[in-house]
């Protein structure tokens, strides 16, 4: 009987035991504050501001953009400094020396076509409104009788105009010489240049000629003519170079076609 109630028991003991150990609570979230979300947030930080950036250029707009240009600055050149033989002319026909034909200095020159033969650093005088005149390419010649071009830059840049319109004679009615100056060179010599007319109204074949008078002489110098043809109304520029030596006077000289066939 003992034996049994043992056998009996255990099994009970077994359940009580079981039921009376208490059960694992449930996991339950923790009233405790967390301390890194107690604390206090951090100022918040103002945003970036972006610096402004200029707008790229697209390949057209740096097309369109002219390039910046780059003035350089020529060189000041020093005051061309008169040759003894320029000056010894200048005060000649300015002062009328030894029977030199008057002139005047002129800061002017009616021959735009005289600025090639400016010699360097020498001041270029200002031009003469032409009034829409049409001149072609003038026509030279040397005191022996040879053609010549602009092709010496020895002009000094002055211009003399003669006092006296005696100095340009036209052995004709068609034609009229308009205007004369001389221009001294480096040398001493003299550039003529003349202005001729044809005031007709048909085409005119003439010759023209400057005669040139040294110092010490009574008489020029034979003068040596060339053809010049000038059309109905137009104009035509010419030059002379004086000889070698100290030049008293000059005389520019027109005639006309039946002239020189008469000789």
């Amino acid at each position: 009987m003992k034996r049994f109630l043992f056998f009996f028991f255990f099994p009970v003991l077994v359940f009580l035991v079981g039921c009376t150990s208490a059960p694992t609570p449930p996991a339950t979230k923790s009233t405790q504050p967390n301390r890194a979300a107690a604390t206090a947030p951090a100022a918040a930080s103002a945003p970036a501001v972006a610096k402004p950036t200029a707008p790229e250029k697209t390949a057209s707009a740096l097309a369109a953009t002219p390039p910046v240009e780059t003035t350089v600055s020529a060189p000041t050149l020093p005051p061309l400094k008169l040759t003894p033989e320029a000056e010894a002319v200048i005060y000649r026909l300015t002062h009328a020396v030894s029977g030199s034909t008057a002139h005047e200095l002129a800061d002017i020159t009616g021959f735009p076509s005289a600025l090639a033969s400016l010699q360097t650093g020498a001041p270029k005088p200002k031009i003469e409104n032409l009034g829409g005149v049409n001149l072609p390419p003038p026509k030279g010649l040397t005191a022996d009788g040879n053609s010549t071009e602009l092709v010496e830059r020895d002009w000094t840049g002055l211009v003399l105009v003669p006092v006296n319109a005696a100095l340009a004679k036209a052995y004709t009615t068609q034609v009229r010489l308009l205007k004369v100056e001389a221009h001294p060179l480096h040398d001493g010599r003299l550039r003529i240049w003349a202005r001729v007319r044809n005031i007709s109204e048909r085409p005119l074949p003439a010759e023209i000629a400057c005669s040139f008078r040294m110092r010490g002489e009574s008489t020029p110098n034979s003068p040596y003519f060339y053809q010049l043809e000038v059309p109905s109304g137009a104009y035509r520029d010419v030059f002379f170079v004086s000889p070698d030596g100290e030049l008293s006077a000059y005389t520019v000289l027109v005639r006309s076609e039946e002239m020189w066939k008469q000789k």
